[in-house]
């Protein structure tokens, strides 16, 4: 049996060295570009999961402690309508001419609590606290807080424009029902112990 050469199939006799259609440069620039695109892409993501993390670890804080300041402000405006509702109570079983006039002061008073209460509502909403009023789309809060020393995120919430605002009108609030509030810089006597030096 003889063999033919043209029996015998070489795949580089096959192979048209003119051909365009083979790999060449720029098929090579395409696979840098995409390699180049996706380690980009992993090095965003990488920087991602260590830097929101980091800025989420610091704005949780901040945001945690701003909420309970928010919350403590509601929940004071809410007693003091509480508070007048139990007094109105308490005057309730008295018909004499004296505790109609005062329920008619304590319905007045507790008609402002009410309204205060309700604006107060709507100004400490959360998506108000947290505008782009009051912080950058970075999440850095763009209020002046000033004070000698170190500041706690404690005391930059109190320098929140909504959170001074609303700190002022719970204290004024109070000191016309005549109650004492304690709190970190908030402190109204009561007029029977505010002559009482014992």
């Amino acid at each position: 049996m003889a063999i033919h050469p043209s029996s015998v199939r070489n795949p580089a006799y096959d192979d048209d060295y003119y051909d365009t259609s083979t790999p060449h440069p720029s098929s090579t620039l395409r696979l840098a570009s995409k390699h180049t695109t996706e380690g980009y892409r992993d090095g965003i993501t990488a920087s991602k999961q260590q830097f929101i993390q980091e800025g989420f670890d610091e704005g949780y804080i901040l945001g945690a402690a701003l909420g309970l300041k928010v919350g403590e402000l509601l929940g004071v405006l809410e007693g003091l309508v509480g508070t007048i509702y139990g007094l109105l109570n308490s005057l309730g079983k008295n018909a004499d001419s004296k505790s109609s006039e005062e329920k008619e002061i304590l319905r007045e008073q507790l008609r402002r609590q009410k309204k205060v209460r309700e604006t107060a509502k709507q100004e400490l909403a959360l998506e108000k606290v947290f505008g782009k009023e009051y912080f950058s789309e970075d999440g850095v809060w763009k209020w002046t807080a000033e004070e000698d020393g170190e500041m706690t995120f404690d005391d930059l919430v109190l320098h929140h424009p909504l959170v001074a605002k609303w700190r002022d009108i719970v204290k004024k609030q109070a000191e016309e029902l005549g109650l004492d509030i304690k709190d970190d810089d908030v402190e109204v006597e009561d007029e029977a112990s505010a002559g009482d030096d014992s």
